[in-house]
């Protein structure tokens, strides 16, 4: 077996173990300019959006050692679009459905189907002297599509997907890339009564992760999971909320240079919480469940989990969010993980600028590393911080800037040939550039 596919399972740890990390945040990223679109049909418009950012890494290769350490600059080319039906109008309330028909006025009809679809392209360059840096170049992709049929009918059928191309180099100094396609699927059959207060069904996920290089397969998996779900919207600002599932966890590795790692389970979750406003300015999310899983041949889990999040409009422009989770989840590199999250995040607008702030701590341990180059658990300190900001000049264009600091601290070793290899590492990244809406 050659010597880089040993050191590619060995340092791909760490990138694989945050990479959740990042694209949390990066998901719920907000459109800051919108033009009028093109039509393409009744109640339906295309609004694309194109950008360009430049700016600078100081580890390109999120490398641990110093002789690994590479800066680069970094152009991206960013092109988005969105395209919706027509927004559903509320369904009438049984007072004012009764009212229309004294009137002798018919109720308005609901629409037979509801779509929402985006995505989003980010093509990297690395501006580099250095020729493996600047082969580091990719294309990242992130799409998202709803469905709904029925959505005002007492029952309904709702349809999701989301695939994401996460491109990363490998946290060594090397042309070969961690490239990983992730696509969740969810399929759910809703029953939602007169009134719309509760609703309640029956709910399939599906989630891929697929790694592009041959080299990297023995960590592809499959998850299924079955769900039932139960939403009671107890107040106009109060809702309660309920979930349980049994999945099935498989690998899909195939059994090349490295045989498959991923360990089959079927996990046990359960859980409810609220999502409440207590005042206008203060608002709380919780949530407390269980989650049980044991790993073929591995380890397992049997644990509560728990998390809450509390809101705090200090002025009418500006929010600041903290929350903490407590959770145990399937790992790409081992059984699974645990996490302690800690997180706070700032959101102020300043006349045309729109900013936010963030900083992120997690205590995470991972437990059924099966690649006999190191232990079987490990523990990561990973703290990340950023901020952006939109200076908007018109309603279809804006400034954007953006940094982010990563630091992953982790007491894995992996050991081969007598050398030691730290997969640790600390990277910034620093971009600005404009969005144009179409």
């Amino acid at each position: 077996m050659s010597t880089r596919v040993w050191l590619l399972a060995a340092v791909s740890g760490a990138l694989l173990g945050t990479a959740g990390v990042a694209h949390a945040q990066e998901a719920g990223e907000v459109h800051v300019v919108e033009g009028p679109g093109y039509p393409i049909g009744e109640g339906t418009v295309v609004h694309p959006i194109l950008g360009a950012e430049a700016g600078f890494t100081d580890n390109v290769f999120s490398a641990y050692r110093q002789s690994q350490r590479h800066a680069s600059g970094i152009l991206r080319l960013v092109a988005e679009a969105a395209i919706a039906s027509k927004d559903i109008e509320q369904a009438p309330t049984e007072a004012e459905l009764d009212e229309s028909l004294r009137e002798d006025e018919a109720a308005p009809a609901a629409p037979a189907v509801q779509f929402r679809g985006s995505g989003r392209l980010e093509y990297y360059e690395f501006l580099s002297g250095d020729g493996v840096v600047r082969s580091q170049r990719d294309l990242a992709a992130d799409l998202n599509g709803n469905l709904q049929i029925a959505p005002q009918g007492t029952f309904t059928f709702i349809a999701k997907d989301h695939f994401v191309r996460n491109t990363r180099p490998t946290n060594f100094y090397s042309s070969e890339g961690t490239n990983r396609i992730a696509n969740n699927l969810g399929l759910a059959l809703m029953y939602q009564p007169g009134g719309r207060t509760m609703k309640g069904g029956i709910r399939w996920e599906n989630q891929i992760d697929f790694f592009e290089d041959s080299d990297q397969q023995f960590a592809n998996r499959m998850i299924n999971a079955f769900h039932g779900t139960y939403e009671w919207q107890l107040f106009p600002y109060t809702k309660l909320y309920a979930d349980a599932s049994y999945g099935f966890i498989s690998s899909m590795g195939d059994g090349g240079a490295i045989p498959s790692i991923k360990r089959s389970a079927s996990p046990i979750r359960g859980g409810a919480g609220i999502a409440t406003a207590i005042t206008e300015l203060f608002t709380v999310k919780a949530h407390v469940g269980w989650a049980y899983a044991s790993y073929a041949g591995g380890t397992g889990y049997n644990s509560p989990v728990f998390g809450t999040e509390v809101g705090y409009r200090y002025s009418p422009v500006g929010r600041l969010v903290a929350e903490y989770q407590w959770d145990h989840r399937d790992s790409l590199i081992g059984d699974y993980y645990r996490d302690h999250m800690f997180g706070v995040r700032v959101d102020q607008n300043i006349s045309r600028i729109v900013g936010s702030a963030t900083a992120e701590v997690r205590l995470r341990h991972y437990d059924g590393i099966v690649m006999d180059i190191g232990d079987p658990a490990r523990d990561d300190l990973i703290f990340a911080v950023g901020a952006k900001a939109s200076y908007v000049f018109k309603d279809w264009l804006a400034g954007v800037a953006e940094w982010r600091t990563e630091v992953d601290q982790t007491d894995y070793q992996g050991r081969f040939g007598g050398d030691v290899y730290d997969p640790s590492y600390t990277r910034t990244e620093i971009t600005a550039g404009v969005r144009a809406a179409l």
